[in-house]
């Protein structure tokens, strides 16, 4: 009797580990679809392994999205505890409408509950841009892989007709069964397995704690439908895109400036926005100004969409006096008063130094003369016996005495230094007339689009979509702002349609495909041909070559 009752114990045990572990190995929401015959039978449906939730905090009023509008997103993912979760890539949108950008490599992760259990949350924030007019559902997909453990499956022990039935079978009679045949625990199902000859354990255990299962599975999500509506008519000259709220300061680097000598003037851009799209094409070059081209940096705020874009361009007085420098602008949509806004810095008056190497040579000269006295003068003026002396010195110490201008050595190198101020000065007056200037810049466009053309070739035998309209956006804007004379990286797609119109259309294609693969993270079909978009890019290359 004590061997039975511990028997009984460790069924009994058995028995709750096995409807334990049932209540952490639930199904998930991607797994439903496939496992929906399982819950055909009307039964209560259990919570998710793991489910992805997009969440977009878009205009309250409902009016809808400007293309180019970004909006913050946050999108989380929740996965039951006790799993093994590798995330296969970021999230990504199922709508080419918008693009999704600045998600962090590693999100923030916490714990939570959830149907009465612990849940691992998961949280990205990013911005959302639109990018096409029209009413678009948005979703979200998140590639992941799950370890975890099947629900047991418990084999029930046999019947007493089952015993009986295995009475027949010589493979698993006991000759010893027959001597408890007539005992009182005869009729119980569990002894009479064990009187059958059988281990009243084998099979009992095999389910009560599930197999090991891994899955490669996609959370989606369909948070629902955003409107997006095209931009006003009417954009001004300078709009690159941008669309938010901004304000700007303008400031130089020094306070003391001096003619030839450079100098950075700084735009400091802040608010909340499409960044990205925010350009400024700087100050141009005039007779009083000497200007570079425009660097931007950015630094990202407290909220997605806000933050701190920093233009800086070298300009440099070309004369001394009183000179302005040039009021800049900007201009952006606001999408709370549905308009184009355009802002203006102050005009700067400075006064410029003249250079630091005027007259400067004749210094030294000029100075010695006028602080050396009568007498001192007087000593170093030869008398004529002195004069004599020295006519008649042998040739070594006349020689060592001949003054340098006098030497020929001297002789030539003052011819050289002519020569070459000679030719700087017409070198000078070449660039002033844009002869050079345009023979420099030409030479380093064709080095540009030669070096982007062999990126283009090798992305395109890779299979790399967003290398490849990357590098065709590149050579794109050396081609177009060495002729429109402005910088390479303010030309947008807006630019193209609105300075091309419908010749450039398909350049405006690559511009918006470039931007909404660097967007997304340089995700692309899988059956894009991109030997097609090779030879479209070649082929408006060319023309453009042809052209400006």
């Amino acid at each position: 009797m004590p061997n039975i009752r511990r028997i009984s114990i460790a069924l009994a045990s058995a028995l709750v580990l096995a409807s334990g572990a049932r209540s952490w190995a639930r199904p998930t929401k991607s797994e439903m679809s496939a496992e929906k015959s399982e819950a055909s039978d009307g039964a209560p449906r259990e919570p998710s392994r793991a489910f992805v939730k997009l969440d977009v905090r878009a205009d309250p009023g409902g009016r809808g999205l400007y293309v180019g509008q970004a909006v913050p997103v946050t999108i989380r993912a929740n996965f039951l505890g006790g799993m093994g979760v590798s995330l296969n890539g970021l999230p990504r949108l199922t709508s080419d409408a918008f693009v999704l950008s600045d998600l962090p490599e590693k999100p923030r992760q916490t714990t939570i509950e959830a149907h009465g259990l612990p849940y691992t949350s998961v949280t990205w924030t990013g911005v959302l841009t639109a990018v096409k007019a029209g009413v678009t559902k948005v979703g979200i997909e998140l590639p992941v892989s799950l370890t975890y453990r099947e629900a047991p499956q418990p084999r029930p022990l046999s019947s007493p007709d089952q015993a009986e039935a295995d009475e027949g079978d010589e493979s698993a009679a006991d000759p010893f069964a027959s001597l408890f045949k007539q005992s009182p625990f005869a009729g119980d199902p569990f002894f009479a397995r064990m009187f059958n000859g059988r281990d009243p354990f084998r099979g009992l255990l095999e389910g009560s704690v599930g197999a090991v299962r891994q899955r490669d599975i996609t959370l989606r999500d369909q948070s629902g439908t955003l409107r997006v509506l095209d931009l006003p008519p009417g954009a001004p000259p300078g709009f690159t895109g941008a669309v938010g709220s901004f304000e700007m300061t303008a400031a130089l680097a020094s306070d003391t400036f001096r003619a030839g000598e450079p100098t950075t003037l700084a735009l400091r851009v802040r608010g909340r926005g499409s960044f990205s799209r925010l350009s400024m094409a700087g100050l141009p070059a005039s007779d009083d100004l000497g200007t570079y081209g425009v660097m931007s940096a950015f630094t990202a705020g407290a909220t997605p969409t806000g933050g701190e874009k920093v233009f800086s361009q070298t300009i440099a007085p070309r004369r001394a006096g009183a000179i302005t420098v040039p009021a800049l602008t900007l201009t952006y949509l606001d999408p709370d008063e549905r308009r184009y806004v355009t802002r203006q810095t102050a005009p700067m008056h400075i006064t410029v130094a003249a250079s630091g190497g005027d007259g400067a040579a004749a210094l030294p000269a000029a100075t010695a003369t006028a602080t050396a006295t009568p007498a001192e003068l007087a000593a170093r003026q030869l008398k004529p016996a002195e004069s004599a002396t020295i006519a008649s010195a042998p040739a070594a110490g006349r020689a060592a005495l001949t003054p340098d201008f006098r030497t020929r050595w001297f002789r030539w190198l003052a011819a050289a230094i002519g020569l070459a101020a000679v030719a700087l000065a017409s070198l000078g007056r070449t660039y002033r007339n844009g002869i050079l200037r345009r023979l420099v810049t030409a030479r380093r466009v064709r080095r540009e689009v030669a070096q982007q053309r062999r990126t283009i070739e090798a992305a395109a035998a890779s299979g790399d979509a967003a290398t490849l309209f990357g590098a065709a956006r590149k050579a794109f804007q050396a081609r177009l702002g060495a002729a429109w004379g402005v910088p390479a990286d303010a030309i947008a797609a807006a630019d193209v349609a609105t300075r091309l119109g419908p010749p450039g259309e398909r350049i405006q294609r690559v511009f918006e495909r470039a931007d909404r693969l660097t967007y997304s993270g340089g995700s692309s079909a899988a059956s894009e041909d991109l030997s097609y978009w090779q030879g479209l890019v070649s082929d408006e290359l060319r023309a453009l070559e042809t052209t400006t």
